[in-house]
């Protein structure tokens, strides 16, 4: 018996190997195909939830029906809100204002006068806005108001005005555009005044002493015209109508130098003059 070779031997016990383990390696395979398709159908699965919910959030909220047959119709004149019967009418304590009337004099005071229903009056007054801050500054424009030859009404000077002075200089007046042109006027005079008594400050002088001084100055003016009107009359009495004229004029010379308003005399029967002023 002739034995087979060697490598005869080795090649079948390969091939008897091989015929062994092909079972398992497809067991193997199947098993691992059947885990891909659960995985594959469990991942769709989780997939259509998904889109599922997506779905259900993106829906449009049910329409609210709201039932109208129970409302009743509006009708246009239910729609009509009835006015008070004194509606548009003014009342002062309690009783029915009739008419009024308003008038505002030379100083911005106004005055409105009323008349009620239960046959009184009443007069209501209402003062202007202040033109200025500080007291000074309102004594300083009633001051340069007053021309000479006017009456100036005693100011109201006080001791501590000085002192308010001192601290109105640091509140500049300030003009505005809405401003009436007399108050502009006034403002720039009193700016210039200030400016003259802080001058005079400097020198020695107070601003108390300096409007006394300017108060007695314009009642001196004032009886000097009024004493030179009555001795015009006088001359005209005495001497006639051409010595009352002669007179006058040699008076209103000295009036003009001084910044005095000129004096007048009324005419004669039989001549013509100047009115008195």
């Amino acid at each position: 018996m002739i034995a087979p070779p060697s490598n005869a031997r080795e090649v079948a016990t390969s091939r008897m190997s091989n015929r062994g383990h092909r079972p398992l390696f497809i067991l193997c395979t199947v098993a691992m195909l059947a885990i891909a398709v659960a995985c594959v159908v469990v991942f769709f699965r989780h997939t259509d939830e998904i889109d599922t919910q997506k779905s259900d959030k993106c829906k449009p909220a049910p329409a609210m029906i709201i039932d109208t047959s129970t409302v009743s119709a509006v009708k246009p004149s239910d729609q009509i809100i009835d006015m008070p019967k004194d509606a548009g009418k003014r009342y002062e304590d309690g009783v029915e204002v009739l008419s009024s009337s308003i008038t505002t004099n030379a100083n911005g005071i106004t005055v409105e006068r009323l008349i009620l229903a239960n046959g009184k009056r009443k007069k209501k007054v209402r003062h202007p806005k202040p033109i200025f801050e500080f007291s000074s500054d309102d004594l300083i424009a009633m001051a340069i108001s007053v021309k000479p030859g006017e009456s100036m009404p005693p100011m109201p000077i006080d001791r501590n005005i000085d002192k308010e002075f001192a601290q109105s200089l640091f509140s500049p007046i300030r003009i505005h555009d809405d401003d009436t042109d007399e108050i502009k006027e006034l403002k720039a005079k009193v700016i210039e005044t200030r400016a003259y008594l802080a001058e005079e400050i400097k020198r020695g002088g107070t601003v108390y002493d300096a409007l006394m001084a300017h108060q007695t100055e314009i009642a001196r003016i004032n009886d000097n015209r009024l004493m030179a009107i009555q001795e015009m009359q006088k001359v005209k009495e005495e001497l006639g109508q051409d010595a009352a004229i002669e007179f006058r004029d040699r008076v209103n010379e000295s009036f003009r130098i001084r910044g005095i308003p000129e004096i007048g005399i009324k005419p004669s029967d039989n001549q013509r003059g100047e009115t008195e002023s």
